[in-house]
């Protein structure tokens, strides 16, 4: 008898927690999805509940430990509840999206125990990918004066006359605007939702996962810079037409699968090789 009471308070209680989780994401989930659709730095987000979906079954199937509900779960819930209020105040769906984060994680350790939580703490924590942060657009404009700066310095390097002002390269035959879309702000938000995942399902040492992590940065913003560099000496040679109508859109996968090459010669190199069973 008690364990079929247990069980009927459990999944009356899950049924009352999803009920409040779809009333309290539902006004977030729209503004998630018209970001996914017109933020081209989170065209990924579409991806991100999917792949998550996927590390938590991966999570789940393993052999279950059986542990008691987590009163103290109850503080991450309060802290998620006033986050949501935060952000709903604010108009800061951001905020509203880290809370839902905050509150799925408390309603988990409560209903299912530690255990549960701690195996599903990846999965709702990757989720933060998927959440579009506002500084980034300010970052961009920053990184893509940055790269002009840089590509310019290199393609002189290479011959080709470059006078640098701000975002804008100046070359004999026209002049360039290197903007916040081709600052590789996005290519690196990208990398690093990938790299991460990998770091979490592949095997070996903490640290070496962690330089892998930072690895991406640097990896992202070079074959960037690589990229600028191109694209301005294409610009020189056959006119900033073709440079920009064809060049520029068919060597953003190229260079995007540069970096990503370059991340599995550094997992590699670090002896994060083979996948995890564990998990």
């Amino acid at each position: 008898m008690n364990v079929r009471r247990h069980r009927l308070q459990n999944a009356v209680g899950w049924g009352a927690a999803l009920i409040l989780m779809e009333l309290l994401a539902y006004p977030v989930a729209r503004w998630l999805a018209g970001q996914w659709l017109t933020n081209e730095y989170y065209s990924h987000g579409l991806l991100m509940p999917l792949v998550s979906a996927y590390l938590a079954w991966r999570a789940l199937r393993q052999p279950r430990i059986v542990s008691g509900p987590a009163n103290a779960a109850l503080a991450l819930l309060g802290g998620g509840a006033g986050l949501y209020l935060v952000g709903e105040a604010w108009a800061a769906r951001y905020l509203s999206a880290l809370a839902l984060l905050l509150i799925a994680s408390g309603l988990i350790g409560f209903l299912s125990g530690w255990e549960t939580l701690r195996r599903l703490a990846f999965p709702l924590a990757y989720l933060i990918f998927a959440v579009p942060f506002p500084f980034v657009d300010s970052l961009a404009v920053t990184a893509g004066t940055l790269t002009a700066r840089g590509a310019a310095a290199l393609v002189r390097a290479l011959g080709v006359a470059a006078i640098n002002e701000g975002g804008r390269v100046t070359l004999e035959r026209c002049s360039l605007v290197v903007g916040a879309p081709c600052s590789g702000l996005r290519s690196l938000v990208a990398l690093l939702a990938l790299v991460t995942v990998w770091a979490y399902l592949v095997r070996g040492r903490w640290l070496a996962r962690v330089a892998l992590l930072a690895a991406a940065i640097p990896l992202a913003a070079g074959t960037n810079l690589l990229r600028i560099t191109s694209l301005l000496w294409v610009a020189d040679h056959w006119g900033a037409e073709t440079a920009l109508r064809y060049y520029h859109d068919l060597s953003g996968p190229v260079f995007f699968a540069l970096a990503l090459a370059g991340l599995l010669g550094v997992s590699w190199g670090l002896g994060c090789r083979d996948l995890r069973q564990d998990i």
